[in-house]
């Protein structure tokens, strides 16, 4: 890392002090100390070399989807018709296992001190080879009692 607090880093048209430095996250406050400081990681940000200004040439992220349909993944990757109940079960399974993964992530987080969730603190979940063969008929009675009408409700 190529900054010092103190150092005066120009961002378009403004100048910018470095109050601080926070595991990887510069702090910026504009000279006359108003307004809330620019926080920035230490790549993105312009430094001086050899007397003269180095601005980073970063790629812009892609965008990632996040979104997805479960019952269209469901009936693309399956000859069987998918029913509503199952659709409902399965939802509200995974939704419980993301929750409880993101949950562990977080504790990771806290734990090494970081501020935001990052890949190394997320638990990569593999299901051993046979687990989940059998049949479990129970289920359909609670997906078509709960599951089910909890989608609708939404």
């Amino acid at each position: 890392m190529k900054h010092k607090v103190g150092d005066v880093i120009p961002i378009g048209p403004d100048l910018y002090i470095v109050r601080e430095i926070i595991n990887g996250e510069i702090h910026l406050r504009k000279p006359n100390g108003r307004g809330k400081p620019k926080i920035m990681h230490w790549r993105e940000v312009p430094y001086f070399e050899n007397g003269e200004l180095v601005t980073p040439n970063l790629k812009k992220k892609p965008k990632i989807n996040s979104r997805f349909n479960l019952g269209g993944l469901f009936k693309k990757n399956t000859e069987l018709q998918v029913t509503k109940e199952f659709i409902a079960l399965a939802f509200e399974n995974i939704e419980g296992i993301i929750l409880e993964l993101l949950d562990i992530a977080e504790q990771n987080a806290v734990s090494k001190g970081h501020k935001r969730l990052i890949p190394a603190h997320w638990y990569y979940l593999e299901l051993p080879m046979r687990a989940g063969k059998g049949y479990w008929p129970e289920q359909n009675d609670y997906a078509i009692k709960e599951s089910i009408w909890d989608i609708e409700k939404k």
